[in-house]
């Protein structure tokens, strides 16, 4: 319920704050040749999305290598940053706890004010609040013109955020428009030795081994039901990898997405391991990393997947994989070809509820790219 009237409020407020902000943006110019000694970064929202961020992030580290880089996150995605070794600081922003305790959001964006960065990058696409703190606590500005959002006029240096360009080379751009080269835009997440012996002893405990395994991930999250695969059919693809390939099934999942785990159990005729919401992030990483491939909707570990070269087999319904496809070689996409279907362009605005273009996909379309991706992987 929250996160919709974190929404509302965002777009009410703050459009209004960003228009009158933009009014005196304009009356107080500021000189722009200094040497860039501080910068910060601004990523709030979306763990899959901060993946995806990876490439532009480390290539605007080493152009301004000499910088101190500070990141502002949240508590949704600060555990992917965290695993970045070339950030200098990282900020929690606290905007969960506006509706508790007001005083705490508006304390971290007096402190960032005060804290005067040289260069405040933006790479929300839609939120306004963002703007409005790289406004207060920034010299040089840089964020995204997106369409129908009016919250690029606090930014000196505008970049279009473009509808049919995948989120990677739209975070791109953001860092080219400041002379910044990206020569690698592959994504990178670390896999912890740690983490992963954890795992492998855990696997062996049910006498499965590394590439011998499925991750089937059925769920999206809290407020992703609309972006989510029937269960009914996710279970007939477990019993057809089962039964046709020998291939062991495990369900991974949030705490969120622990229901619709137990209910593809209690329908497969076969035998699943279920490892939802019994692993750590740094484990999921692992986990995936040892998969043969991993089965999906658009959410995170789709993500984790390419960004530890492990094929996956991606179903997108309202989600357009254009965008939020999995990024790299060996991946399948499945996704509807209703005229409606993709609707979705920022992330919250669904064309229906009804979910058609996800119920059009059959399982049989699933098990001819599952077959694919055997015949690729042996």
């Amino acid at each position: 319920m929250k996160y919709w009237i974190y929404h509302y409020i965002d777009r009410y407020i703050g459009i209004p704050l960003v228009l009158l902000f933009s009014f005196f943006e304009k009356i107080f110019k500021k000189n722009k040749n200094f040497k860039i000694k501080k910068v910060l970064v601004i990523k709030l929202t979306m763990m899959g999305d901060t993946i995806l961020l990876y490439p532009a992030v480390k290539a605007l580290k080493e152009k301004f290598r000499d910088a101190k880089l500070t990141m502002l996150c949240s508590k949704v995605n600060v555990d992917v940053v965290k695993m970045w070794d070339f950030i200098d600081e990282i900020i929690v922003f606290k905007f969960d706890k506006f509706f508790n305790n007001p005083l705490v959001v508006f304390q971290q964006i007096l402190t960032l004010w005060r804290r005067k960065f040289d260069l405040v990058v933006d790479f929300e696409q839609w939120f306004r609040i963002t703007p409005i703190i790289a406004f207060l606590s920034g010299k040089i500005k840089v964020g995204f013109k997106t369409p129908e959002q009016f919250r690029h006029y606090l930014f000196d240096i505008q970049v279009p955020h473009k509808r049919k360009k995948h989120e990677v080379e739209c975070f791109c751009d953001m860092v080219e428009a400041l002379g910044v080269s990206v020569t690698s835009k592959r994504l990178y997440l670390p896999v912890d030795e740690t983490a992963k012996r954890r795992i492998k002893d855990l696997l062996e405990s049910y006498d499965i081994h590394e590439k011998q395994f499925v991750i089937i991930h059925p769920g999206c999250g809290i407020h992703g039901y609309y972006r989510q695969w029937n269960t009914e059919k996710y279970a007939e693809v477990a019993e057809y990898i089962f039964s046709n390939y020998a291939l062991k099934i495990l369900l991974t999942g949030s705490k969120d997405d622990l229901e619709t785990v137990k209910k593809i159990i209690k329908i497969a005729k076969v035998n699943l391991i279920d490892f939802a919401g019994k692993t750590t992030l740094d484990e999921l990483i692992a986990l995936v990393s040892m998969a043969k491939f991993v089965i999906c909707g658009n959410t995170g570990v789709l993500h984790i997947a390419a960004a530890v070269s492990t094929p996956t087999i991606a179903i997108h319904g309202p989600t357009d994989s254009a965008r939020w496809g999995p990024w790299g070689e060996g991946h399948i996409v499945v996704k509807s070809n209703l005229p409606c279907s993709p609707c979705l362009y920022l992330g919250f605005e669904y064309g229906c509820k009804k979910r058609i273009c996800l119920n059009v996909i059959s399982v049989e379309q699933v098990k001819t790219q599952i077959d694919k991706m055997i015949s690729i992987s042996k």
